[in-house]
């Protein structure tokens, strides 16, 4: 197959533009609402994507409601999607698009790199999708389709793979509209190629691609081996009042900023409530000494958590726990609130989500 091949192009545009995918954000020419689903869909699925996009732009409207949003109304809008350092760039980039491009989009791919949260995907994606840049942008779904598509050697993720991908997505770039190309090879790999049982029967580039000829398209490309599974217990206290309960805001790298329920973290499930008693005794709580509410299960990455909610109380009314790190929700609270999904699983353990 040579490395630029027209037919391979007008095949999968033909399947693509039969196909009329309806996604919230396909048939907008907005660059600010193309950015956003971009964003959103980095290391999310489409579904989850399709339930928070909506709310997202209606919130903030356009890159000045975003600029000019805090940064907790930002994350309580993007709960549920994960990875919030994406939330606090785009927050952040909207901020810098206002104060050095006026409020607009630069289409310049070099000027987006500059950009919080804008690496060579990114730019390359917003660049050729809202102002019509002939530029390869290669995400997994274009990556494992490519691979196997011309079977290219490489390790999924790696810069020598991706660098063959871009180049062969370079050389099926058409002249017009080529991010029609990057969207049809994201949905063909959304949709069809996927990492495990390809749907190969109905795949319209089945005819073309290597890795289905030679019988093994899930040997391409080659995976990376998975970091071993660590389990971690987490004991997690609800303390009530009135009908609110209390959060703290988080201080870590990970889900840094974000409301969630007191708790301790270790390896084993005593110490895990010893941790949390000690964070309790800071806050002028301890554990009631009733039995344990209920139990749910989280996972992130390679962190398989076993949690496990126990009932707390305030030790004296002097001592309620109070100020910009401790606040009493409501249970309706939450729907609005800045908090991860993890926060709401305890408060279903409980039976206080509201």
């Amino acid at each position: 197959m040579s490395l630029r091949s027209p037919s391979l192009t007008g095949t999968l545009l033909a399947w693509f533009r039969g196909k009329n995918r309806r996604l919230p954000w396909r048939g907008t020419s907005d660059p600010y609402r193309i950015w956003v689903s971009e964003v959103m869909l980095q290391q999310t699925t489409v579904g989850a994507v399709e339930k928070r996009y909506g709310a997202f732009v209606r919130r903030f409207p356009d890159l000045t409601a975003l600029a000019r949003a805090s940064e907790e109304s930002v994350l309580a809008a993007w709960s549920g999607l994960g990875y919030y350092a994406r939330a606090r760039n785009l927050r952040r980039a909207a901020q810098r698009i206002l104060r050095e491009h006026g409020g607009v989009i630069p289409r310049d791919p070099r000027a987006l790199r500059a950009l919080p949260g804008f690496g060579e995907y990114m730019a390359a994606a917003v660049a050729s999708l809202a102002f019509g840049e002939r530029l390869p942008a290669a995400e997994a779904n274009v990556e494992r389709v490519l691979s196997r598509v011309f079977a290219l050697p490489g390790t999924a993720g790696s810069r020598e793979l991706r660098e063959r991908v871009l180049a062969r997505a370079r050389a099926l770039l058409p002249a017009k509209r080529p991010g029609d190309l990057t969207a049809a090879l994201m949905d063909l790999g959304q949709t069809i190629c996927t990492p495990r049982r390809p749907v190969c029967a109905i795949c319209p580039l089945a005819a073309d691609c290597e890795a289905c000829g030679l019988g093994d398209p899930e040997a391409w490309p080659r995976r990376r081996p998975k970091p071993p599974s660590v389990r971690l217990s987490l004991a997690a206290a609800v303390a009530e009042e009135d009908g609110r309960f209390l959060l703290v805001r988080r201080r870590s790298t990970w889900l840094n900023g974000l409301w969630e329920f007191p708790c301790g973290e270790a390896e084993s499930d005593a110490a895990s409530r010893a941790n949390l008693e000690g964070r309790l005794r800071a806050l002028g709580l301890e554990l009631s000494g009733e039995p344990a509410l209920g139990t749910a299960r989280h996972t992130v990455v390679n962190r398989r958590i076993e949690i496990t909610v126990f009932r707390a109380r305030v030790r004296k009314a002097s001592e309620r726990p109070a100020g910009p790190r401790a606040r009493w929700f409501r249970p309706a609270d939450l729907a609005g609130a800045a908090i991860p999904t993890l926060t709401r699983k305890v408060a279903a353990a409980a039976g206080r989500s509201g």
